[in-house]
């Protein structure tokens, strides 16, 4: 090959390229443009391996737009590379696995990590939840499947939709249904949904389920004491809420750069309130305010120390706001995933 030839070939790179794309791409998934953010970050992580936030983000890409399955082999291989902080990808691969269905999968990764006796505090407890709902439903499917031959579907769900109140059984045979035409169950899932002793994660379950299905009629809801009617195939994800994005804008503002882990540890507990309190939303609420108190209840779980003056200041919140939106969240945060 001639000299002029192997000048013609070399491939010449734009200074920077990698950063560039990957800043618009964490900016298009910032924006929930998933689409345009995986372009991004694929173009990236082509320049760069193992970019820690090249690859939490096109995982976070893959799984909002439904492709679990390769969402879980990018959280998979960052756990195996030791990319990114540890347990949180690990929490993340934990909701891929759920969604997925895959229960033992789910049970058999916790029971590893568990007996490493590595898990931080802020987890250990999480994962240990997790650990028994996905026995729970593990040896609910079992039934399951030693019980449909001889029980119809919609005699099963009144049975453990109504009539019980064991959430193992109630979230595998909800998981169940996902490739069938729900339409024929929709009066047990109306009665289910106002009842206000059945879980609340059965509940969201159960409506995720129905907003699929786009079931397009009034149905009532009761959730920590109150009701609201809502409509299923009119349903928003909160995630896309202008209140949602705007407090993670906000805690983002004051914690990611200062305080990486507090940052993390505030999403997880703000992404789980708001699957609790589906389909009530806090738009009428503040959000400095709900910044504020998912940083402190966040301080707390690490057992951090922080005055309330700090925190007065640094939110422009009072300390009368900050207690009473604290206690919201203590009281959403205190179910739990079992009982």
């Amino acid at each position: 090959m001639s000299k002029q030839s192997k000048k013609n070939n070399k491939i010449i790179q734009f200074p920077k390229l990698k950063e560039r794309l990957m800043d618009k791409g964490l900016d298009a998934l910032k924006n929930k443009n998933f689409v345009e953010a995986l372009s991004l970050l694929t173009q990236a992580q082509e320049l760069e391996k193992g970019n820690q936030e090249i690859e939490l983000g096109l995982v976070i890409c893959l799984f909002e737009l439904g492709e679990f399955e390769r969402a879980k082999e990018g959280c998979l291989a960052m756990l195996k590379e030791d990319i990114g902080d540890y347990f949180h990808v690990l929490q993340i691969y934990l909701m891929i696995l759920v969604q997925l269905g895959q229960f033992g999968e789910v049970r058999s990764t916790i029971e590893a990590v568990l007996d490493e006796g590595s898990v931080p505090n802020e987890y250990y407890e999480n994962l240990k939840q997790l650990l028994e709902l996905s026995k729970k439903t593990l040896h609910t499917d079992a039934q399951n499947e030693e019980e449909t031959s001889s029980k119809d579907v919609k005699e099963q769900l009144q049975q453990v939709l109504i009539e019980q109140n064991n959430i193992g059984k109630q979230l595998g045979i909800v998981n169940s249904l996902k490739e069938l035409n729900i339409r024929k169950y929709i009066d047990i899932f109306k009665d289910f949904l106002k009842r206000p002793d059945k879980h609340p994660i059965v509940k969201t379950m159960v409506l995720q389920l129905l907003v699929s299905n786009q079931v397009d009629e009034e149905i009532d809801v009761e959730k920590f004491g109150e009701s609201v009617k809502v409509n299923p195939s009119k349903l928003v994800d909160p995630v896309s809420f202008p209140f949602t994005i705007k407090v993670l804008s906000i805690i983002e503002e004051k914690l990611q750069s200062n305080n990486p882990t507090l940052y993390e540890t505030a999403q997880e507990i703000w992404s789980r309130h708001l699957f609790l309190l589906y389909p009530f939303t806090l738009e009428n609420e503040e959000a400095s305010i709900y910044a504020a108190a998912l940083h402190l209840y966040s301080a707390e779980l690490h057992g951090i120390e922080i005055e309330n003056s700090e925190l007065e200041q640094e939110y422009g919140v009072s300390i009368l706001q900050l207690k009473n939106t604290l206690e919201k969240l203590e009281k959403i945060e205190s179910v739990s995933f079992i009982e």
